[in-house]
């Protein structure tokens, strides 16, 4: 019974002992496998580590591309173990470098010339970014293991020197605030933000020089005066105007003439005639008129003697309106002439719808005589008669300021001319232009149904008394005294 037992014993022992043996082999393998799988994965890791710290203690040219490496047996672990070189790297860098920000600001006066080109030159972090006479930008690698400088990324320069300013040669101050962000990339990385840079200080300078331009007087102007007063050449589109303006000696009459001048600057190829009745011109005017910048011709046309020692009403402006036409005679081939009278008002739209017509044209003038208008009546289209506060026989009973006249129908009339004859000089102007039928007469201003120049008349101003000269000794009035027109 007991050796049954004893042989079961055993027989189960050596089972048994067989299959521990067995099994201590295999976990033996299976240990050693790991083992030398672990070793082979840590080895591999800490010489990735090293070459890659290793590369990143070497300075790289700037302008060369980082490419991908080579897939190979470790390249795996080396995409894996890539933010450990990353960190020595950073590292190396800071040991080096030792920035605390990542951007800085910089401010810095710069004096551009309209002609001369304008770079910039940015440094390594910390170091301010100013004007550099050379024309490539130079930058320090991130990485490098010494503050070294390395081939230019690219040849940039600002282009300012093409930015004209108004044709002055002057020389615009500009203060700019700029932010270099420095990024810890690639070169491309680099080459971006330099490029973004220079991009907004050339903007900043052009802005700069047309804003000065904008507001730089021409000195030429104002220095010569009436010697370079702007010059006037009829063009074929648009249809050239010519403005006859009579004018007098009286206390406003540089005031009527500035508040006209601004009007007609505003129309296109226009000529403005304006002629004093005197027997000289007067500096006075002629500043005026130049610093009105309107293109003009300035002359004088006396009213003749005999007209001046008569009790009655004087026909005043009809030998400068004459002389007008004279000059129109001589050197105009197209266009349209027109009275404006330096008193009155005018919208600028009655300028542009005149310059079309073919031969004449109306339309109402407003603040004449008790009516309140003077206007061609106008019925189903056709010129009927005229509305006017004076008739007194007259033919075509208007105002100055209501029509004007195409030059060439003027000159097929040499002998048109205005009479002088106080109260019927617009009627015997007009009758002068014979043969002329109403059916001709063109109807402007809707049709004469709107009123685009007023008959305003300037209240008439005493002569300014005497300036007490002793009291008043190198003081401003002296010089303001001779700017009044007295009679």
């Amino acid at each position: 019974m007991k050796g049954v037992n004893y042989s079961s014993l055993g027989t189960y022992s050596g089972i048994n002992g067989g299959g521990n043996v067995g099994g201590t082999g295999k976990m033996s393998l299976g240990k050693s496998i790991k083992m030398y799988l672990t070793i082979f994965i840590l080895t591999t890791c800490i010489y990735m580590a090293l070459y890659q710290y290793h590369i990143s203690r070497e300075p790289f040219a700037a302008s060369e591309v980082v490419k991908h490496q080579e897939k190979s047996s470790s390249y795996i672990a080396s995409y894996l173990w890539s933010p450990i070189s990353l960190l020595m790297a950073n590292s190396s860098s800071n040991s080096i470098n030792n920035p605390t920000t990542t951007s800085t600001t910089t401010t810095t006066t710069t004096t551009i010339a309209p002609t001369t080109p304008t770079t910039t030159t940015l440094g390594s972090v910390g170091q301010k970014q100013g004007a550099s006479s050379t024309a490539s930008i130079r930058m320090v690698s991130l990485v490098a293991t010494t503050p070294s400088f390395i081939s230019p990324l690219s040849e940039s320069r600002s282009e300012l020197g093409s930015e004209s300013l108004g044709g002055h040669q002057k020389t615009a101050t500009m203060k700019t605030s700029t932010t270099t962000t420095t990024t810890r990339t690639t070169a491309s990385g680099l080459a971006t933000t330099k490029l973004s840079a220079t991009t907004r200080t050339t903007t900043t300078a052009k802005t700069s020089a047309k804003l000065s331009a904008a507001t730089t007087p021409i000195a030429s102007h104002m220095e010569n005066g009436h010697k370079t007063r702007p010059t006037f050449v009829a063009a074929s589109l648009p249809p050239p105007l010519y403005i006859i303006t009579p004018t007098y000696r009286r206390p406003e009459q540089l005031a009527e003439l500035t508040r006209l001048g601004y009007t007609l600057k505003h129309v296109v190829n226009l000529l403005w005639l304006v002629i004093e009745d005197a027997n000289k011109t007067n500096p006075l005017v002629g500043h005026t008129l130049d610093r009105i910048g309107v293109p003009y011709e300035y002359m004088v046309a006396p009213m003749p003697e005999k007209y001046k020692q008569t009790k009655k009403a004087k026909p005043r402006g009809v030998s400068n309106r004459n002389r007008g036409l004279e000059y129109l005679r001589e050197h105009a081939t197209e266009g349209v002439l027109y009275f404006a009278d330096d008193d009155n008002t005018y919208d600028i739209s009655i300028f542009e719808q005149m310059r079309y017509i073919n031969k004449v044209a109306m339309w109402p003038v407003g603040l004449v005589t008790k009516t309140g208008v003077s206007s061609p009546i106008i019925q189903e289209g056709k010129l009927v008669g005229y509305y006017d506060g004076w008739i007194g026989g007259r033919k075509y009973p208007v105002d100055m300021a209501g029509f004007a006249v195409s030059v060439k129908f003027l000159k097929e009339r040499p002998n048109a001319q205005m009479p002088f004859k106080p109260g019927y000089e617009e009627d015997g102007f007009l009758r002068s232009l014979a043969p002329l039928d109403d059916a001709e007469i063109e109807l402007l201003a809707d049709e004469c149904r709107d009123i685009l120049t007023w008959h305003t008349q300037t209240k008439k101003n005493a002569p300014g008394q005497a300036l007490n000269r002793t009291r008043y000794k190198n003081t401003n009035l002296e010089h303001i005294d001779r700017l009044l027109v007295r009679p």
